[in-house]
This record gives structure tokens, sequence and C-alpha cells, in this order.
């Protein structure tokens, strides 16, 4: 299934155990392959908007994605509030 940009950006965006990250705001493409190498998803909670910009989600942490959804490994959520607690960003 291919996805537009229309359909990617504001995807909500779910771990494994269904829980949920936020929503795509960008994604980056390479150039030399002309393929989504990353996507960065924005957390739908304002307080934590503040601690963290942004979580980049590579293609590697990937489950699945569809027209209703991205599912990540669960392992993302533990990088996210890792994120918060040091404010910074995952790379």
């Amino acid at each position: 299934m291919n996805l537009g940009k229309k359909e990617l950006i504001g995807l909500p965006v779910f771990t494994q155990s269904n829980e949920n990250l936020g929503k795509v705001c960008d994604f980056e493409l390479d150039s030399a392959t002309q393929k989504i190498f990353r996507y960065h998803v924005k957390s739908e909670r304002i307080i934590k908007d503040i601690l963290a910009k942004e979580l980049i989600i590579s293609t590697e942490q990937i489950v699945s994605v569809d027209k209703s959804k991205m599912v990540v490994e669960d392992n993302v959520a533990k990088e996210k509030k890792q994120a918060y607690e040091v404010g910074a960003v995952p790379v």
C-alpha cells in the first residue's frame, strides 16, 4: 500500500502494546534511494510537547503502517520516556 504525504502527516502512531505516541508531523527522505528513512512524531499532550519537541522513529522500528495508524516497536515508548526525563530527543 502506498501512502502520500497527505495520508502520512497526522497519522496516529501507537506502540505494539497500544500506547499512543502522537501523530506523524514530518518525515525525512533519502535522496539517493528516494525512500523515507525517518519519521518525526509529535505528542498530542501539550505539557510533554514543551519538554520534548519530537520523537524520531527510524523505519527499522516500524511494525506496520496503514491508512488508519502506524504501529512501532514497544521499545520506542521507552526511548520517548527517557527523552522526556532528560529533555533530549532520541535519534
